[in-house]
């Protein structure tokens, strides 16, 4: 159909530039009209394809002018694509070639609710009501009404044209595009015919307004199903075109505590922080809208349950709602036109003042029929233990991770608070997008560089590297060096075993000076990479900008210790199952916990990460940290470099022991299974000596 759709369009594009959308929509929606009846549209004269748009048309049509040859010619081409898109199927296609001819898709985050997908969402939130008689169901962001045509497709089939009718007018629907919602009534429309209902009846109920702005409670007519995939629109973009002022409305009204419905707080006094997205806004919208009891089923980003900013709208969802499922997705089976680590979520939800006691939960689902896949139970207990203060939704595949999590969580002691490691400090020093006067680009001055990795230019003066998240590496300060280009179009090579003085960054800096020792780690990074904590030592002068924040510790050994922890697989299993989005911020660290170490443990974990250092060509150590650890106490007597894999072999159990895991557990983080998103197989694969560490520490473990 998407072929077909596209081929209607071309062809209105030639005859009616403006609006060729939406006369592509009306050319098929009257084919359609005609083949349903098992007549052909006649020749030219009177009753032309022109008149039947005319009174398809839901908002006023522009000048139809153009040859009758190409009239007749779209004719053709809307019957062709009339006979693809007359199943359910072929309007969920239809409605897609639609959005994603426009332009501005992207930014404004509109896209199509995936045919499985919203058959999904309808049957998770529809169930409970399936024997109910007829319900008020609305989508207060119907956009081209995929969502309401797959509530149509499974709950007015079957029975009485009667029933099938009083389902019908039972939908409702409010979309701010009127293209939009004209497309949404035509399908309706088209999916209904067999049983009378008239365009003017579907338009009726599905109308055009700024669900947010939209006084919903004048009449005080609650609705007992809502289905919704808001746009994942970020209101900080500007958008091109906003005639009806709909953008500076949803601004003002978001800026305002105004009440909603009764008996719960005032209307977007829930957003939170970081930045004003429109789905944020309607999923505060959502328990305003239902009657107790009403249920649920939502499409929405899997931000709602992992970003540190939503943490109020977590709540209200808590409190006002019994959840019973979330399953999040990654898009690799390309369902949306967008990035294939995009990662979204449906949420099936009843209306209710209890609140949610438990419910289950399932990461990293692909296909839409995983929503049925088994999922693990969460208690509202294990929420506050495993979501930290900010109440994040886990990502979980098994039980056995909720458990070892438990775990580890109960027995650690929290990231940002004074213990063993003393107080870490997290800090972004120079930020690349806003701090131009404190860096250099490198072909900016002519330099030359030294053995310790800084560079001089001609007068002497001495620069250093402004690491970049990419250029750091496990116990590796220049991971990378810069070859050519800015920005994600940048090129970089692997600097493999060369030294510092013949590693480039992209940028340089003045030297830094009285800073504490640090720990710089990679920003940008995600749970299914080949590792998902990365962190390195930083030369004591260099400097750092905001994709590589570094964590600032009291003593050199404190560092070294938390260098190794946070390198540690053990420590890297328990991040996989925090790190949702493509970002390792304070917030997600703010979830982690540190093993509990004595003083003594604390230095073997320390000359063990130094140990490994001394074996890498840039691990950051300065020249006299090169031969004796002379920053340790004189509690440990051996002050020899550990051979590399005895010393991660150690780091490894003491991170183990320090959070209460056994050997069987330590087996579940080890597992070499491949089917596993978040396992160590890639990391086994490219690090030669990874899998020998592992069994190395389980067979201590064992001890």
């Amino acid at each position: 159909m998407s072929t077909a759709w596209n081929a209607v369009y071309r062809a209105t594009r030639a005859i009616v530039p403006e609006g060729s959308r939406r006369i592509a929509n009306l050319a098929i929606a009257a084919a359609s009209q005609h083949t349903s009846a098992k007549r052909r549209i006649p020749q030219w004269g009177g009753h032309n394809l022109k008149q039947m748009l005319s009174d398809l048309a839901l908002e006023p049509l522009p000048v139809l002018n153009g040859e009758v040859s190409a009239w007749k010619r779209l004719a053709n081409l809307a019957y062709e694509a009339a006979d693809l898109g007359s199943g359910i199927e072929g309007m969920y296609s239809w409605a897609g070639a639609y959005q994603r001819a426009l332009d501005t898709q992207k930014q404004l985050g509109a896209y199509a609710t995936h045919y499985a997908f919203a058959k999904s969402i309808v049957r998770l939130a529809m169930l409970p009501h399936r024997k109910n008689g007829t319900l008020r169901i609305v989508d207060p962001c119907a956009g081209a009404g995929n969502l309401l045509l797959a509530a149509i497709e499974q709950y007015a089939r079957g029975g009485t044209d009667r029933q099938a009718k009083n389902f019908i007018l039972s939908v409702y629907g409010v979309e701010i595009d009127p293209c939009a919602r004209e497309l949404c009534c035509l399908l309706i429309w088209l999916a209904s015919a067999s049983c009378g209902v008239t365009l003017g009846e579907v338009a009726r109920n599905i109308r055009v307004a700024n669900a947010l702005t939209h006084d919903w409670w004048s009449n005080q007519d609650l609705f007992d199903v809502l289905l919704i995939n808001p746009p994942w629109e970020s209101l900080r973009h500007k958008v091109e075109n906003d005639d009806g002022g709909h953008r500076a409305a949803t601004l003002e009204r978001l800026s305002k505590l105004q009440p909603g419905a009764q008996n719960l707080p005032p209307l977007f006094s829930a957003q939170g922080t970081g930045d004003r997205n429109l789905y944020k806004a309607f999923v505060e919208l959502v328990p305003h809208l239902l009657v107790e009891g009403g249920r649920l089923g939502a499409f929405l980003p899997a931000a709602f349950a992992s970003h540190a900013g939503l943490k109020p709208l977590r709540e209200r969802y808590f409190s006002q709602f019994e959840i019973d499922r979330w399953t999040t997705f990654e898009n690799r089976a390309g369902c949306f036109p967008i990035d294939s680590r995009y990662k979204f979520g449906l949420l099936s939800a009843t209306r209710s003042n209890c609140g949610t006691k438990m419910f289950y939960v399932r990461g990293f689902a692909v296909k839409p029929a995983d929503v049925g896949a088994p999922h693990i139970l969460l208690k509202r207990k294990d929420l506050s233990l495993v979501g930290g203060k900010y109440h994040i939704i886990p990502e979980l595949l098994h039980q056995r991770e909720l458990e070892i999590l438990r775990c580890v969580l109960k027995r650690g002691l929290p990231f940002f608070e004074c213990g063993p490691l003393g107080e870490v400090r997290y800090k972004r020093e120079i930020d690349l997008s806003l701090a131009r006067d404190n860096f250099f680009h490198i072909k900016s001055r002519h330099l030359r560089p030294c053995q310790d990795g800084t560079f001089v230019d001609k007068r002497s003066r001495r620069y250093v590297p402004l690491l970049e998240g990419r250029i750091v590496g496990a116990y590796d300060c220049f991971q990378k060096t810069w070859v050519s280009g800015a920005g994600r179009t940048a090129i970089w090579v692997e600097n493999g075993s060369k030294p510092l003085e013949e590693c480039y960054p992209q940028y340089v800096a003045t030297p830094a000076s009285g800073l504490p020792p640090r720990v710089a780690l990679c920003d940008v990074t995600a749970a299914t990479n080949t590792r998902t904590v990365i962190a390195t030592l930083v030369p004591s002068t260099w400097r750092c900008g905001n994709t590589a924040p570094v964590l600032e510790f009291g003593s050199r050994t404190q560092a070294l210790a938390g260098l190794g922890i946070l390198n540690s697989m053990v420590f890297d299993w328990i991040a996989r199952r925090f790190v949702s989005g493509l970002h390792l911020n304070k917030f997600i660290l703010g979830s982690f916990v540190w093993p509990v170490l004595t003083p003594q443990e604390l230095e073997r974990v320390a000359l063990a990460a130094w140990s490994v250092c001394v074996s890498r060509p840039r691990s950051g150590l300065s020249q006299s940290e090169q031969h004796a650890p002379h920053f340790l106490r004189l509690g440990i007597r051996k002050k020899k470099p550990m051979p590399p894999i005895a010393a991660q072999v150690s780091i490894e159990v003491a991170v183990a022991r320090g959070l209460g895991l056994s050997r069987d557990e330590m087996a579940v983080i080890y597992d070499p299974d491949r089917n596993d998103r978040r396992g160590f197989w890639r990391f086994f694969d490219s690090e030669p000596n990874a899998l020998e560490v592992a069994r190395g520490a389980i067979l201590q473990l064992g001890c």
